[in-house]
């Protein structure tokens, strides 16, 4: 593929771009599809409902000009955009040769866990936590050991340091992270990342990190560290999965990469991958590659706008009696305890008002919804209006 993109040169995108309402109805959109020709808002599955940017689009066109779209191996500049973006935005310094294309980072979670564990073994995840977390493994030959996330007052959510580590045990091979956290929002610090790199050290455990959302820090305040970066003793012993998809919405063009310093480990992995795993499309690869290299200016704008639409919840939701809102460092997934309804069915409710969101309990937390603002913001207050009428009908 020919390097036709060219650099970010820091040109301002208008904000007022992600107020179009663009129509999805009828597309096949997973999204749209799940509530068709019913009156409910889809603020479910993390998939935004904004154009992507203009880059992005334009190096598309582009490709779909040759009329061949075979078999395609990433290009070089796709491999050099990452490590620049890396580099540029954590101090990341990578060898392209550390990454392996994949079309999903739950494809990676899967392959890692079939690259690394053996009959028999433990696997760590953290609870409340994407739900793929929880069927990535094989449940014929590994064991998944649940130790929840610990809350704090403040409403951040954090690791449990000391049930982790008593939770380690011989057979203990493997923890998947999400960092940034889906759904709490938490971005881990530097101190909290180490703390879990040595307790894998000192059980010789293999570190999955899932850091899809690392682009997306929107409070302003915080900074995403890669696992990595916070534990360069322990990086021979990190599979890093990232992708463009989330910050991009490129989530239908199946791209991710995992980033893997370690060259047995690199090699095992990709071991894995063969005879199960496809090649990621061409037109996926031509979209990251626009994306790193020329989607910031776009980034830094969306970032703005969910700020933005983030106030509105935390506004709205604040006012509404049995609904609170956890504070969100990163993603566009409002985390919101709604147990105070005391509703049978959380989700179910407020499909029946119009507001499709996600069930808590496929996270591991009953009672909580998971809402995405990734959207106008007239969408996002129309939503919670309906969200509003649907708690006030219950007094």
């Amino acid at each position: 593929m020919k390097d036709t993109i060219s650099p970010s040169n820091g040109s301002q995108v208008d904000l007022s771009v992600f107020d179009s309402l663009i129509e999805r109805a009828h597309t096949c959109s997973m999204k749209w599809e799940k509530y068709k020709d019913q009156d409910i808002i889809p603020m479910w599955v993390a998939d935004m409902d904004f154009a992507v940017a203009e880059p992005i689009q334009q190096a598309l066109v582009g490709r779909v000009g040759h009329p061949i779209y075979g078999y395609t191996v990433p290009p070089d500049a796709l491999r050099q955009s990452i490590a620049d973006h890396l580099k540029r935005e954590f101090n990341w310094d990578i060898d392209t040769d550390w990454l392996v294309f994949l079309p999903g980072v739950v494809t990676g979670l899967a392959v890692s866990c079939r690259a690394f564990c053996e009959d028999g073994d433990d696997v760590m995840v953290n609870p409340p936590i994407y739900h793929h977390f929880y069927d990535s493994h094989e449940n014929k030959r590994q064991k998944l050991v649940k130790v929840p996330l610990k809350r704090f007052d403040t409403g951040r959510w954090t690791y449990d340091i000391e049930a982790m580590r008593s939770a380690c045990t011989p057979k203990m091979s493997m923890i998947m992270l999400c960092s940034p956290h889906n759904p709490t929002g938490t971005v881990f610090e530097a101190e909290e990342l180490k703390q879990v790199g040595d307790m894998c050290a000192a059980n010789d455990m293999t570190i999955v990190s899932d850091e899809i959302h690392c682009d997306l820090v929107i409070d302003g305040q915080s900074t995403h560290i890669p696992t990595a970066v916070a534990c360069p003793e322990q990086a021979d012993r990190i599979i890093t999965l990232m992708s463009a998809s989330k910050t991009w919405n490129l989530a239908g063009l199946n791209t991710s990469f995992a980033v893997i310093s370690n060259t047995k480990k690199r090699a095992q992995f990709e071991t894995a991958c063969q005879s199960i795993v496809p090649l990621v499309p061409p037109l996926a690869l031509v979209a990251s590659h626009a994306a790193y290299a020329g989607g910031e200016p776009w980034r830094q704008a969306l970032l703005q706008y969910l700020s933005q639409n983030y106030k509105i919840i935390d506004q709205e939701i604040s006012s509404i009696p049995g609904l609170s809102l956890e504070p969100l460092q990163a993603t566009y997934l409002a985390w919101i305890d709604a147990t105070e309804l005391r509703l049978d069915n959380t989700q179910a409710y407020f499909e029946k008002h119009g507001v499709g969101v996600s069930s808590g309990e496929q996270f591991g937390q009953p009672h909580y919804i998971r809402l995405n603002f990734a959207c106008p913001a007239s969408v996002l207050n129309e939503g919670l209006k309906r969200i509003r009428t649907a708690v006030e009908q219950l007094s």
